[in-house]
């Protein structure tokens, strides 16, 4: 784990508190305060609100893990690296969905980045840094909760 990891921000978002009870008492000055189930909020938090530029960065960053997996698929067998290319495109896709309206899929995301660290170990480090940039988890958020808790399992300093 190198030190960006160790202040990574999934590691600065709490981790979910259980129940199903919902009480707010919300005072003067409150800032960002959201009261339901399933608000992304708390990464918008520590990461800042979606910029103009999100999609370009999240791109660029999708670019580099292209680049990494060029670089070892002389080392792959044909078909995983076939397969590493594909998923690397449909990471790209998820990541992409930066407007407002647009939802990723949290399930796509944790797939793609299981199959990718599991199967193509050698990209780790750049996926890893894909993932760390802030653009990027302002998407993570937006996919859900899940995404999240998976960014911490897999990335996480244990």
């Amino acid at each position: 784990m190198t030190n960006a990891q160790s202040t990574a921000w999934w590691s600065q978002v709490p981790t979910r508190i259980g129940g199903d009870v919902i009480v707010a008492d919300i005072g003067d000055g409150a800032h960002g305060v959201a009261v339901g189930k399933n608000i992304t909020q708390t990464v918008y938090g520590v990461l800042g609100a979606p910029t103009p530029d999100d999609k370009q960065i999240v791109e660029q960053k999708i670019a580099e893990l292209t680049t990494a997996l060029q670089g070892v698929q002389a080392d792959l067998d044909a078909t995983k690296a076939t397969l590493a290319e594909f998923q690397v495109k449909l990471l790209g896709g998820e990541l992409a969905k930066t407007e407002e309206k647009e939802t990723p899929s949290a399930n796509t995301i944790i797939q793609i980045g299981d199959w990718l660290l599991d199967n193509v170990p050698e990209i780790a480090e750049v996926l890893v840094s894909v993932f760390a940039t802030p653009a990027v988890g302002r998407v993570v958020g937006k996919a859900g909760e899940a995404a999240v808790a998976w960014l911490r399992k897999r990335f996480a300093k244990t």
